[in-house]
């Protein structure tokens, strides 16, 4: 956003005439510094590059969180008041946090649903539900799905297919960065890791 860097307006006579100062809110301690990368519920993994102090669209001044996603085919830079920061921003995972997910993902075997309308709606229910090893459980599911009708001679599902990218997009950036691995390499990583039960 730019910032209004104009000198005072000149009334009547010369004299500045002074705007007057943007109203001040008064800001939640902040969690975060300078510095953290953390987990951004729609952008996905960012750094924190400053807390700033200033008025956006409200014309209230108070402080923000200025996250730089870290994804490399991203340009774009968000502004987050503190207090919603505090609120929908997460510490990444660490790698110990990860092998657990998937270990667990095995109690959730058993999520297909022969029937496509039945299905898409239970998945898109656990895309929501921020369950990250029943996340990972119906991935593996989707992909055993497509490599079967695959063998068959028959196209993916497209419903499951657009699941199946926006659940791999919530999960792979994250593991991705953590895990110090391309999205390609951690799809493969995710699906063979011990743990993950096959059907």
């Amino acid at each position: 956003m730019m910032m209004n860097n104009r000198p005072p307006h000149s009334g009547r006579f010369g004299a500045a005439i002074r705007m007057p100062a943007a109203p001040s809110v008064p800001d939640a301690e902040p969690v975060y510094r300078a510095g953290d990368t953390v987990m951004h519920p729609s952008e996905g993994v960012c750094t924190i590059t400053e807390l700033r102090r200033m008025a956006l669209s409200d014309a209230q001044m108070r402080t923000y969180y200025v996250l730089k996603p870290t994804t490399q085919k991203s340009s774009s830079t968000v502004y987050m008041p503190v207090a919603r920061g505090n609120d929908i921003l997460r510490p990444l995972l660490n790698e110990q946090d990860i092998h657990a997910l998937i270990r667990r993902s095995g109690e959730y075997a058993g999520l297909w649903i022969a029937d496509n309308k039945q299905r898409k709606e239970a998945f898109t229910r656990i895309l929501t539900e921020g369950n990250y090893a029943k996340l990972i459980r119906m991935i593996v599911e989707i992909h055993e799905e497509r490599a079967r009708r695959t063998h068959e001679g028959k196209k993916p599902c497209a419903a499951d297919e657009a699941i199946l990218a926006e659940a791999e997009h919530l999960l792979h950036q994250e593991f991705s960065y953590v895990l110090h691995m391309s999205q390609e390499e951690t799809a493969a990583f995710v699906c063979r890791e011990p743990g993950v039960e096959r059907g």
